[in-house]
Formats: C-alpha cells, structure tokens, sequence
C-alpha cells in the first residue's frame, strides 16, 4: 500500500488544522497517512507564555514526533510550517538539516514531496515560505507536487502549496485536502 507522511510543526494549532485536512485528502485514495510533528525546540516554560499554544498543546502532543531517519519508510511526505519572517521556522528547517545521511545515500529520490503553511497576516510571506520548503525536497530528487490552477485556487491556497491566514477557513482546509489527495493520487500511480 502506498504511504504518505505529512510531518508539520505548529505552535498555536494552525498549521496543524492544515495538516489535518491534507491528511484527510490523502485518505480520500485508500492510502497509508501517518501524521507527525516535529521536534519542538522551544522550551516549555516559554511557549506556556503564549494563550495559543496552552489552547493546543494537548492536541499538539498527541502527534508523535518524527525521526528524519524513517523519511525513507514512505512514498510521499509532505510538509507543512508556519511562516517566520518569509520562510519555515527553525524547527522544521532543523529537521530537514537533520536529513544529509537520507540525502547521502539517495533515500528520498523519486519520492513525491509536498508543502504548506500558515502564517498570521496576510501578506507575511506565505509563497516565500513554499518556495524555500521546495528547495531542500529538490535537493535530494524528491517529486514535488503543487496545485494546478483549480477553482479553489481563486479564495485559498498557492500553486505551491496550501496555505491559511491565521485560523484556516473552509476555503483553506478545502485546498488542503485537495493538495493530500493529489499527492496521494500521484503517490499511488508511482508506486505502480
């Protein structure tokens, strides 16, 4: 069976919803998802500061966090992280640094790759923030999937990926789950 990754990090909940949904649309093709997170860099008694957090920190440790090594285990992996200042925050940066031994020896080539975010204004550098997440999967060959230029397009997301302003909105999760199950389609069909 074809297994997809969707490995985010997020801190007050937004970028989680969104893997959610991209999960969500990937198990629309009848394949394997596992959701995971990131290792969260920020000690505890400094993200207990921020009300956004406390409000999905249960939910957030929920999530199994990911080991770069298991990458290989999978068909697709898609990644989603918040915007910081126009490109992914340092936590999910540091787990894809943590990813040259896979690189070295070719583990994710011809794998399908993917990416989303969430940032809290609108023009914080969301597209910015795809593109530099695009640029290590085709570093190590992967097969990076976007959004073709769809209906949906029209209110939410990027052609390089999903996104959301703040808390995503209908419209954003619908983009979402569209990006899961165009990976998972095209997932699927490599595999075979």
């Amino acid at each position: 069976m074809t297994k997809i990754l969707v490995v985010f990090h997020s801190i007050t909940g937004n970028t989680m919803e969104l893997a959610k949904a991209v999960a969500e649309g990937a198990r629309e093709e009848g394949v394997d998802v596992v959701v995971k997170r990131v290792p969260e860099t920020i000690p505890e008694e400094i993200l207990e500061k921020n009300p956004g957090y406390r409000a999905v920190k249960d939910e957030l440790k929920s999530f199994e966090v990911a080991n770069p090594e298991e990458l290989e285990e999978y068909d697709a992996i898609i990644f989603g992280s918040p915007t910081r200042f126009g490109v992914m925050s340092s936590q999910m940066k540091q787990f894809i640094d943590m990813t040259g031994k896979l690189w070295m020896g070719r583990k994710l080539e011809g794998k399908v790759g993917a990416v989303f975010t969430s940032n809290e204004m609108p023009h914080g550098g969301k597209e910015a923030t795809l593109l530099t997440m695009i640029l290590p999967l085709l570093g190590h060959g992967m097969i990076i999937v976007g959004i073709p230029p769809v209906k949906e397009l029209y209110k939410a997301g990027s052609y390089y990926g999903a996104t959301s302003t703040g808390k995503p909105r209908e419209e954003d999760l619908e983009v979402a789950r569209l990006l899961g199950k165009r990976v998972a389609s095209i997932a699927k069909k490599l595999k075979s």
